[in-house]
């Protein structure tokens, strides 16, 4: 049973409940969360602010315009994996980015997550009743070869 619950754990947490989906380069209206795939020029400015190259970035779309700018969390080069990265602004020119991705909610996933919480939730609390119900009466009998009688006899006047 808690093989069952941990490999339902890791389902649960791999499956999400939303995915990128391609948008067009500028219908994307202002605060959304985007996903910019970047060309090499664009991964290139990129690098001067991170320290290293990356072909996209995820963050909140301020503005869309010649230029394109996006709050993300960037990490800078050298930073542990464990440093918390601050939200940066920055800007990319419109023609190096080759595309651009929306998150949207994914009806199945979520389905998939919310059943597999409900699951897990319950495997706990029928685990958590059974040993209560079944666990506490086998701990208080003595065990078979143990002495009928106490050992200390306390008169009580």
């Amino acid at each position: 049973m808690v093989r069952s619950s941990l490999l339902m754990a890791l389902v649960i947490l791999v499956s999400g409940c939303a995915r990128w989906v391609p948008a067009r380069v500028g219908d994307v209206p202002v605060g959304t969360d985007v996903r910019l795939r970047l060309s090499d020029e664009g991964a290139a400015q990129l690098e001067e602010l991170t320290g290293t190259r990356r072909s996209d970035v995820s963050g909140q779309l301020l503005q869309w315009d010649s230029e394109v700018m996006v709050s993300a969390a960037l990490q800078a080069a050298g930073a542990g994996a464990n440093s918390s990265s601050l939200r940066q602004r920055f800007v990319v020119d419109q023609e190096d980015i080759l595309g651009v991705d929306v998150r949207e909610l994914d009806r199945t996933r979520t389905g998939l997550f919310v059943g597999g919480v409900a699951v897990v939730a319950g495997s706990a609390i029928v685990w958590v009743v059974s040993q209560l119900a079944g666990g506490g009466t086998a701990a208080t009998n003595p065990p078979p070869n143990a002495p009928s009688e106490p050992f200390v006899r306390i008169r009580i006047p």
